[in-house]
């Protein structure tokens, strides 16, 4: 009589193929799983650094080193520059690179938009228009500003996040993963309704979306009439404390004003950025040094209304299987 386990541990060959033993098959893995299992392994990796060396590097803590939005007219030029911003191999958990064309504050606004509406619908896959984004946006709704938006999206699209994550230091620094993913998976546009479908990507939301927009109020920035105003704002929103201290280039840098202009110009347009939020009512008071320090002092309603902030608590519903 035959022994039925070790028949059953025979793998069978296909017909004409003697010899090949066929592989088990392997583990079915969604797209929802492979990103969220990067994104563990990739804070786990983080949370193991030294405080100071935990965060990303355009995320809105004083630690902010490269913001992918940079100041620019929306409407200056037909070649839209290309950018590769680096933020450096000197973060103990590794270093970050953002290629694509060049996103402007415009550009964030755009974004904060898109993911205002994914709050709401609880979705990284919904439907809006260019009407609606301009209304969430605080702007006019001219058809050269909707004719911007899509242009907007296209560059969100077309923007990639790069990680690089590694350990030790010197010679022994040795690299454990990369990563890479855009801002907005997919985009589409009706042009006789001007209907838009967005598709966020789930990498982005996963990875940076929450913490890169948090305590972000829409309706407060949309008070705001300057782009440094906005760059500010997004960058003292991600302070814990009501006071702060910042060395003035480390400021200009985490918002990419100019640092290499005349110091004069520099410290004036710092200054005005700041005054309009005092004037807004978000900063009681600032100060810029003469030896270069950048002192502010939050008013005590400078903290976020949850009912209209991005990315609030709302469980987003990936659209990947």
């Amino acid at each position: 009589m035959s022994n039925p386990d070790k028949q059953n541990s025979i793998q069978r060959e296909p017909a004409g193929t003697p010899g090949n033993v066929i592989d088990p098959p392997h583990t079915k893995l969604s797209g929802k799983q492979i990103i969220k299992e990067a994104s563990r392994y990739v804070n786990e990796h983080i949370s193991r650094q030294p405080p100071v060396q935990r965060f990303f590097s355009f995320m809105p803590t004083m630690l902010t080193r490269v913001s992918p939005f940079h100041f620019k007219g929306r409407h200056k030029s037909d070649q839209w520059p290309l950018v590769r911003l680096d933020s450096g191999d000197s973060n103990s958990w590794g270093s970050m690179r953002v290629v694509g064309e060049l996103l402007i504050i415009f550009d964030e606004t755009i974004l904060f938009c898109l993911l205002a509406l994914m709050t709401k619908y609880e979705k990284d896959a919904f439907e809006t228009s260019q009407t609606e984004l301009a209304r969430i946006a605080g702007i006019d709704p001219k058809p050269n500003t909707v004719a911007e938006i899509w242009k907007s999206i296209q560059r969100l699209a077309g923007t990639r996040i790069d990680l690089l994550l590694s350990r030790g230091t010197g010679k022994k620094r040795k690299a454990l993963k990369e990563l890479t993913g855009s801002i907005l998976s997919f985009a589409d546009i009706d042009q006789g309704s001007g209907k838009i479908r967005i598709v966020v990507n789930p990498y982005f939301l996963e990875m940076y979306a929450e913490s890169f927009v948090t305590n972000i109020d829409m309706v407060f920035r949309n008070r705001l009439q300057s782009d440094i105003s906005k760059a500010f704002y997004r960058f003292y929103q991600g302070q814990y404390e009501t006071e702060s201290q910042t060395e003035i280039f480390r400021l200009a840098r985490a918002v990419n004003l100019n640092i290499d202009e005349d110091p004069k110009r520099l410290r004036s347009r710092v200054r005005a950025g700041l005054k309009e939020l005092q004037e807004k009512g978000y900063l009681q008071a600032y100060e810029v040094t003469g030896e270069g320090q950048v002192r502010v002092w939050k008013t005590k309603d400078a903290a976020v209304r949850f009912e209209s902030q991005i990315l609030g608590k709302a469980n987003i519903e990936y659209s990947v299987d």
